[in-house]
């Protein structure tokens, strides 16, 4: 068994977790379509579904991760091609949140751990892959 890629696999399980209900909660129904501009496709109300589609197809894609990293830790180390594109995926994940969350500033970076919950799992996905 990969430790490595146990622990990242895990650890993207929970923050997939963490973000769908979180952003659930706390962003998503919490958006006023009153606030919202319209979009191409329709009125505010559109934008409003667009934003909480877009946020759960992003859920969907870091449970996806931490299930090619479970997979590969326990597959006994014949997923040398499933390891890789998990290392890639966590990458280019962790790159753009820590990428995005240096636009408002570092304070909005330090309190947000999704950057640097992304950054471990490449990590830890690196690590076990090679």
């Amino acid at each position: 068994m990969n430790v490595p890629l146990l622990v990242a696999g895990s650890l993207a399980l929970a923050g997939a977790a963490v973000h769908g209900l979180g952003g659930e909660l706390l962003v998503v129904r919490r958006l006023s379509p009153r606030a919202l501009p319209p979009s191409p496709f329709g009125g505010p109300s559109m934008t409003k579904t667009m934003i909480g589609v877009t946020w759960h197809m992003t859920t969907i894609a870091f449970a996806s991760l931490g299930i090619l990293e479970i997979y590969a830790a326990v597959s006994g180390g014949v997923a040398q091609g499933v390891e890789l594109l998990a290392a890639g995926t966590a990458t280019a994940f962790a790159a753009l949140a820590i990428g995005a969350g240096r636009r408002p500033g570092l304070t909005a970076a330090l309190r947000h751990p999704g950057p640097w919950v992304l950054a471990t799992v490449a990590a830890l996905t690196w690590w076990g892959a090679l």
